[in-house]
């Protein structure tokens, strides 16, 4: 079985949209069993946040026992050359909001030394060769997640500076480093949607639908390819 999880309705509506044999599963989360392009899925509406998104992912592991795990939805781009509707596999996540730097800490740095979380490298690649088969140019690169929806362009300019980073979300880092620690193999999975300015809400709002599209899209070609 795997295990897709994403934050918000309309991103779990792309993908639900796509199953077969669809079951809504009474579960403290809006949980929906089925199938995907073949094979036994388990689909998880998490909510907004990285406490969410860690919570989500060690409870669906614990109940579900899945032997691989994507998350997918949409993200804001820092590199002002990324347009609307780009597609990004994540190469690794890092809570960019973690600040430990009193204690000499780098930014994002947790208390156990670990600052940017891994992505699976086999199931990042399904995702890369599914956006190929697409025709979709994917970028691989470094996602940086915070508990805050950022709006602001010096921001993430400083983020981008600071780590390195091409998008922006909010439970990414979160959701991989609770994978990490439970041996389930996660994909990160973005679509842009804004630039993380002060246009940033209202692209997001009028682009949402059309990038869980998209999505949703490469996330079905990617589990063909796996099957």
């Amino acid at each position: 079985m795997i295990a897709i999880f994403a934050a918000e309705g309309v991103e779990i509506g792309a993908v639900r949209a796509r199953m077969q044999e669809v079951v809504q599963l009474t579960e403290p989360w809006a949980v929906y069993s089925g199938s995907l392009a073949g094979g036994p899925v388990v689909l998880v509406e998490t909510g907004v946040g990285k406490v969410a998104a860690g919570a989500a992912v060690a409870w669906a592991a614990e109940r579900y026992h899945p032997e691989a795990a994507f998350w997918v939805g949409v993200a804001g781009a820092l590199d002002p050359s990324l347009v609307r509707s780009t597609v990004l596999v994540a190469r690794d996540a890092v809570q960019w909001d973690v600040d430990l730097s009193v204690f000499g800490r780098a930014a994002g740095e947790l208390d156990t030394g670990e600052r940017y979380i891994p992505a699976d490298e086999a199931l990042s690649e399904l995702l890369l060769k599914a956006a190929g088969v697409l025709g979709y140019t994917p970028l691989f690169g470094r996602v940086v997640s915070g508990d805050q929806f950022v709006a602001q362009g010096k921001l993430a300019d400083n983020l981008r500076a600071e780590h390195r980073a091409v998008a922006v979300d909010m439970e990414g880092a979160a959701a991989l480093w609770t994978a990490r620690r439970l041996s389930l193999p996660m994909a990160l999975l973005r679509v842009i949607t804004d630039h993380a300015d002060t246009s940033a809400p209202g692209a997001f709002v009028r682009f949402l639908d059309e990038a869980s599209e998209h999505m949703a899209e490469l996330l079905e070609q990617a589990l063909r390819h796996r099957s």
